[in-house]
C-alpha cells in the first residue's frame, strides 16, 4: 500500500479526498489545521497530526517521521487566519520572511517549494477525483435564461480578471451589474453580501485563476454552496469546466434542483 501525505485545510474537500484516496489503496498520513480542518478527519483516518496555521516545521517533521515523499494539499486556509489564530514555528517564520508576496498562489507555491527542498513532492489536488470535476454543459434540468446567460458571461470575464490580480475567484452578477466580488472573506460571505444588495435573482460565477496550479487551491463548490445560495436568493451557479471540483456531486445537483438553482459548467 502506497503512503501519501495529506495537508488538510478547511471545508469538506479534505474529507472527500481522504475517502477517495483510501478507496484507491493509499495509506494516508494527514496533517490537519486547528481552527480550520473539520474534526471528522480524526474518525476517517488513523494517522492525523494537528498543527496550528504556520507550523511548517511540524508538517515537515511529521512527514519525515512517516517516510512520506509525496503529499496533496486539500482545502484552503482562510487568509484571515494570518491575522488571528496564527502560530508559526521557526520554519514558518523563516518562510514568511523570505516569501515576497502574501497572495494565495505565492504562499502555497512557496510552501510547496519548501517541502520539495525536504524531499516531499506536492501532487495535484485532483488526484483520485477525476469523476467529480465539472464537465462542460448544463448540469441541472433547468438551464439559465437568456438574461442569466448574459450575467454568466460577464461574471466569467470579471472573475478571470480578479483571479489574475490575486483578489479572489468568485463574482456575483445581476442584470449585467457586478453586485459582489469575493476577497479574503470567501465565497459564502460574498454571496451573503450580494443577497443583502440584490435581494434575489443573482448569478454566482466561480472560476480558476489564469494559469491555475492544480497542486492547490483548485476551485470547489459543494452542498453548502447550494444551501447558502438558496438562502440568499441565488438562481444560477456557474463554474469553470474541467477546473472545478463538485463536492458531493450527486447531492449537490439534487439540492440545486430542489431549490430551482441552475448549475452550469462553462468552458474557458
Amino acid at each position: 500500500m502506497k503512503k501519501l501525505g495529506l495537508i488538510a485545510g478547511n471545508g469538506k474537500f479534505p474529507l472527500i479526498f481522504a475517502e477517495e484516496a483510501k478507496r484507491e489503496g493509499y495509506a494516508l498520513v494527514a496533517v490537519a489545521h486547528r481552527g480550520e480542518t473539520m474534526e471528522e478527519i480524526d474518525k476517517l483516518l488513523d494517522d492525523v497530526t494537528w498543527v496550528y496555521v504556520g507550523q511548517l516545521g511540524k508538517i515537515i517533521e511529521t512527514f519525515h517521521s512517516a517516510g512520506i515523499t509525496e503529499a496533496v494539499m486539500a482545502g484552503g486556509i482562510r487568509k484571515v487566519k494570518l491575522f488571528g489564530n496564527f502560530r508559526p514555528d521557526w520554519r514558518g517564520v523563516r518562510f514568511l520572511t523570505r516569501v515576497k508576496s502574501r497572495e494565495d498562489d505565492a504562499l502555497l507555491r512557496g510552501v510547496a517549494d519548501e517541502l520539495a527542498e525536504e524531499g516531499i513532492t506536492i501532487l495535484q489536488s485532483t488526484l483520485c477525483l477525476s469523476h467529480i470535476i465539472a464537465r462542460e454543459g448544463v448540469l441541472t434540468q433547468r438551464a439559465p435564461t437568456a438574461s442569466e446567460w448574459e450575467d454568466v458571461r460577464l461574471g466569467f470575464q470579471v472573475a478571470k480578471e480578479i483571479g489574475r490580480l490575486g483578489i479572489g475567484q468568485t463574482v456575483i452578477v445581476k442584470d449585467r451589474v457586478v453586485v459582489a466580488v469575493e476577497a479574503v472573506e470567501g465565497t459564502d460571505a460574498a454571496m451573503e453580501r450580494a443577497g443583502a444588495l440584490a435581494k434575489s435573482g443573482f448569478v454566482v460565477v466561480k472560476v480558476s485563476k489564469p494559469h491555475q496550479d492544480l497542486r492547490f487551491d483548485v476551485p470547489a463548490v459543494g452542498v453548502d454552496t447550494i444551501k447558502n445560495m438558496g438562502a440568499v436568493g441565488g438562481v444560477v451557479l456557474a463554474v469553470e469546466a474541467g477546473k472545478t471540483i463538485l463536492l458531493e456531486k450527486q447531492r449537490l445537483l439534487k439540492d440545486a434542483e430542489a431549490c430551482g438553482i441552475s448549475v452550469v459548467a462553462v468552458g474557458s
